[in-house]
């Protein structure tokens, strides 16, 4: 990634330099050999795959600090529900999508803060629902918490499969640069980045939002 490489707040949530590190340490094993999902989001950002290569890319010293915004889960917006039909009743589920973990990066270019979202989470199957492809929308967006204004954002479609004889899979995207305005190196006080899936109006149950 061009740019200047910066750490995130450690108090606050998990750096993805954090992240990053703990995708390295699991280069020691066999491959595929992993199942944590820390672990496959740092990967997604360091090398644009769930699995960390034989020989791990080197990364340069950061020589600029910038406090990343924090990742928020929209309100209702962690787990969301697809029906048969108009119903809204647990027998009609076909499934269910959940956010399981973030993660962000984030980078100075041309005096502009660039941030990358990272997000992973599962989707089990419903009672009315059976084995298929079909595509998971995962929103990100950076808003500026002045003005409660959404300064970059897009809807993700992310592919996604159960197979045969499965009740579950996971899915995992990275969203493109997410480019604002950077105003100081605290740029948490000034912007907070939003997750969750689209048309979650018709979600069921509500989950409270998550900080990270």
């Amino acid at each position: 990634m061009r740019g200047k490489s910066v750490s995130g707040s450690a108090s606050r949530v998990a750096s993805v330099a954090g992240l990053l590190a703990l995708a390295l340490a699991g280069c020691s094993s066999a491959p595929g050999q992993s199942s944590d999902p820390m672990e496959t989001v740092g990967n997604l950002f360091a090398f644009n795959s769930p699995r960390a290569p034989a020989i791990p890319a080197s990364t340069g010293p950061a020589s600029t600090s910038v406090i990343c915004p924090i990742v928020d889960v929209r309100d209702g917006g962690a787990a969301h529900r697809v029906y048969n039909g108009n119903s809204t009743a647990s027998a009609d589920v076909r499934y269910q999508y959940s956010i399981g973990e973030t993660a962000r990066e984030c980078s100075v270019e041309n005096g502009q803060l660039v941030i990358r979202v990272g997000v992973e989470g599962k989707v089990l199957l419903g009672p009315a629902g059976g084995p298929s492809s079909f595509t998971v929308p995962v929103f990100i967006g950076v808003r500026r918490d002045e003005g409660q204004q959404m300064l970059a954002s897009k809807v993700y479609n992310v592919a996604a499969a159960i197979p045969q004889g499965s009740t579950n899979t996971s899915f995992s995207v990275v969203s493109e640069p997410l480019v604002v305005p950077l105003t100081q190196e605290n740029a948490a006080a000034d912007y907070t980045i939003y997750v969750g899936f689209e048309g979650q109006r018709e979600s069921r149950p509500q989950q409270a939002r998550r900080r990270r």
